[in-house]
This record gives C-alpha cells, structure tokens and sequence, in this order.
C-alpha cells in the first residue's frame, strides 16, 4: 500500500513554496513535516541520512527521495503531472528546463545577493546587486511581452520555480523600473490558488 508523500520544510521558505505549489496543481496531498529555519531538525543524523545537504525541502515518496527544490518538481511533475504543468513532449520539457536552469543560476541568486545587501544594510552593496537583477527582471519582461508565460501558452514547472523570485522582485524597496509585461505576468500567477496561497501569501 502506497503510503502519503512527505514533505520536510517550511511555510516561509520560497524552495519549499514551490513544491507546496506544485503538490496543489497537481492535486497530490501530502504530509508536511516542519523542518528548517525556526523548527531544526536538518542537522538530525537521520535527515542528513537521506539529505546529506541539510537543506529544505525534501520529499519522500513510495520509497523515493528527493532533494533540491527543482529536482523536486521535475519528479512530482514526472511522476503525476505529465501533460499538465510538465509538458509531455522532450522540446516542451527542454522549454521549461532552460528556464528553470536560468533561474536558478541567474535571477534566483541576483536577488539573494541584493536581499543579503539590504538584510546588511550595505546600501552601495544593494545598489550593486540592484543592477545585476534589473537586466534579469528585464530579460523576463521582454519575454513576456510575447508570451503569457515562461514556456508556453500555460503554466508549466518553470513558471512555479521561479515565481518566489519574482514575487520577491517586486518587494525591493528601492527604485526600479517600470516593467509592465513582468507586472501582468505576476497578475496571471496572481490567479491561481496555489501562487496566492504559498508565495504571495508566505513568503517577504
């Protein structure tokens, strides 16, 4: 008997947001266990038994287990969502990969940098950092003013990987510019129960 998916994390961490948002579309339930951040845990011997990073989130699932955020929403959507937020064809998976990848090595780290100058209140460092994610947020706002969202006409992986970022964007309380393709991008992501509930509504 196929026991429910577990999930080790937290509200507040925007890789697990992810994977909550994920778990959503995809209809999944699943069973969260508090962990990181202000409930421990991810320096337990028997978590760094199977996440050897101490890191959130991880899911366990009929015998799988699987870290890192991204890695994770390529096996939820592999396993449940193939032909839904995991497009079904190779050229469609490579679409949202790239951007996933993007994310993760670009516009996901550019707005750590500037959070961790801000956090510091190192204002040339933020205004450094402001610079680097500026040409990404504007990479993205070209590309959205031909397409509704990162790999497609529908919502796929890729948008869910990067929407705490982008979310985040719009949290950074020094000037930027006007974006508005970006802006109605975040409304799209706006309608969905799962963006509501598990960034917008989570995450700072």
């Amino acid at each position: 008997m196929k026991t429910m998916l577990k999930i080790y994390g937290r509200r507040d961490s925007s890789n697990c947001a992810k994977a909550f948002w994920a778990l959503d579309e995809l209809g999944v339930g699943y069973e969260l266990i508090a962990c990181g951040g202000r409930f421990g845990g991810t320096d337990a011997i028997d978590y760094r038994a199977f996440n050897p990073h101490g890191k959130v989130p991880t899911v366990v699932d009929d015998g799988a287990v699987v870290w890192e955020s991204n890695a994770v929403l390529r096996y939820l959507g592999n396993r449940y969502g193939k032909g839904t937020i995991w497009p079904p064809d190779a050229a469609g998976r490579a679409s949202a990969d790239q951007w996933m990848d993007w994310g993760a090595t670009a516009f996901v780290p550019a707005m750590g940098k500037i959070r961790t100058a801000l956090k510091a209140e190192d204002a040339a460092a933020a205004e450094a950092a402001l610079k680097a994610l500026t040409a990404h947020a504007a990479l993205l706002n070209r590309h959205f003013q031909a397409n509704d969202y990162l790999a497609g006409p529908s919502l796929t992986l890729a948008d869910i990987a990067l929407a705490p970022a982008v979310h985040r964007w719009f949290l950074v309380p020094l000037a930027r510019p006007d974006l508005p393709s970006l802006a109605a991008y975040r409304e799209r992501l706006a309608g969905r129960d799962g963006y509501r509930r598990h960034v917008a509504e989570a995450l700072s």
